[in-house]
């Protein structure tokens, strides 16, 4: 139930998340001053106080906390409940609203851990790149859009020449150097419907959606000359070898996309290093 209606919250526009705030806090206030001052609703204004401070953020959430703790305020006026002092009322009123910021900050700080666990989780320590796990997760997406609409699709496998012997000569903070240095030239040659990861060690992998066999030449040609244009600008003895798969139909999943790719990268390494190797899958005639 809880999942449910985190889905609905979380697909909702920044219009109606307000809306639903302040909506929440006018039905816990006239069900306070329906039911009378000796039943206790305090834990009801928290609906709204959270529903702000997590969808909407703590700017947001700081005035739900004052319009919380503003609707008490009158529902204990209308309600007839009596003091001692009138002076008691306001402070109860300031209490109150003291009590709804720190369980909005609070709240506001765990969303923010949430959100840096779940990004840490999705992409490479060391690059920012995707992750391996994560880039299989947009891959099945993307491959089952490219397979229902019948689009081409193209998923290079690259893998770095020499990076072994720069780490072992010249030190591994030298090799992350190189890593985040190649990581920046694929991550600007991106699209922005292109996906690009680290899937660990040297070996990075880039999709691109909607591209045919054409395309696919003239991009990847373009990356690996900009990625020889880093190692000569470094001084670093670096190459690239590229194993490129072009899809027709998508007749597949991205594990055995990876691997086609894969396998197309390590003939290239066989043959010399330092060089693209391209095949195209899933042609109506069987190519």
């Amino acid at each position: 139930m809880l999942s449910k209606i985190d889905s609905f919250l979380s697909a909702q526009g920044p219009f109606a998340l307000k809306l639903y705030s302040f909506l929440l806090i006018a039905i816990v206030g006239a069900l306070d001053l329906l039911t009378g001052y000796e039943l206790s609703f305090s834990i009801f204004y928290l609906l709204p106080v959270g529903v702000g401070s997590w969808y909407s953020g703590k700017r947001f959430g700081a005035v739900v906390c004052i319009a919380a703790a503003f609707t008490w305020l009158i529902v204990d006026f209308m309600a007839g409940n009596n003091y001692s002092n009138p002076v008691i009322e306001y402070w109860n009123a300031g209490v109150r609203l003291g009590f709804f910021v720190v369980v909005a900050h609070l709240l506001g700080r765990i969303r923010s851990v949430l959100e840096i666990q779940v990004s840490l989780a999705q992409l490479d320590g060391l690059t920012g790149m995707m992750n391996a796990r994560t880039f299989r997760q947009r891959c099945e997406l993307l491959f089952n859009l490219a397979h229902r609409h019948q689009h081409h699709l193209t998923l290079g496998y690259l893998d770095l020449d020499g990076f072994k012997t720069i780490n072992d000569s010249l030190g591994h903070s030298v090799g992350d150097q190189v890593l985040k240095a190649v990581a920046d030239t694929l991550v600007k040659r991106l699209r922005v419907s292109d996906i690009g990861a680290r899937l660990g060690g040297d070996e990075f992998a880039i999709l691109l959606p909607e591209t045919t066999l054409i395309g696919a030449r003239t991009f990847f040609a373009e990356l690996h000359q900009s990625l020889l244009d880093l190692a000569a600008a470094k001084q670093w003895p670096l190459g690239c070898s590229i194993g490129v798969a072009v899809f027709h139909r998508c007749e597949t999943n991205p594990d055995e996309a990876i691997r086609f790719a894969d396998d197309l990268m390590y003939q290239v390494k066989k043959s010399g290093k330092n060089s693209m190797l391209f095949a195209e899958y899933g042609r109506q005639q069987g190519g």
